[in-house]
């Protein structure tokens, strides 16, 4: 941008300090973290690259050799303290919040079924049918109602789980505060 021409103006001095500078912003959040962590481990020689190297060069079979590089070369090498433990959960927040909303519709099924709800040991499909409609119908209600919110929440706090979304439909549902002009007295 210094010295260049811009919407018909004579050009600026290369070291002029009120030239208008460009800057692109970085990623943040979940996002950021994540392209952080990951450029991380390619510097450490632990990125993809290496990982597809490890896949091929390994002669064995491809699933099993990516399986050993991500359940055991990537964590040794946490353990070891080569590179940094993974600072974000996998998860975006926004699938943190689907996840949440769903482990509280599944609660909210049980209280309400009580001890004739399905069980996962159980062998009725009619019972497990009743239950995933009932939990993806509310999932999809709750995301509706308080998902942004959710994983606006998530985001910023990087708590999250059923409780945090009943907090945030009490927080929803919560009486308006009703001004209180102080105390009434005769006189």
């Amino acid at each position: 941008m210094n010295g260049e021409k811009q919407n018909g103006e004579k050009p600026q001095q290369a070291d002029d300090i009120w030239a208008p500078v460009t800057v692109t912003a970085e990623p943040t959040g979940h996002e950021g973290q994540a392209a952080d962590y990951e450029r991380t481990l390619e510097a450490a020689g632990y990125g993809d690259t290496q990982r597809q190297r490890y896949i091929e060069d390994s002669g064995q079979d491809p699933e099993y050799a990516a399986c050993q590089w991500d359940e055991m070369v990537v964590p040794g090498a946490e353990a070891a303290g080569i590179i940094p433990a993974r600072p974000v959960e996998p998860l975006s927040p926004a699938e943190q919040a689907r996840d949440a909303a769903r482990a509280h519709a599944s609660s909210e099924y049980y209280q309400q079924h009580g001890d004739g709800a399905w069980e996962p040991w159980d062998n009725d499909p009619a019972k497990e049918a009743e239950y995933n409609a009932f939990v993806d119908s509310r999932t999809t209600t709750i995301l509706q109602e308080v998902g942004p919110d959710l994983a606006e929440r998530i985001e910023h706090s990087g708590e999250w789980g059923k409780d945090t979304v009943a907090d945030l439909y009490a927080e929803r549902t919560a009486p308006e505060p009703v001004p209180d002009d102080g105390p009434d007295i005769d006189m």
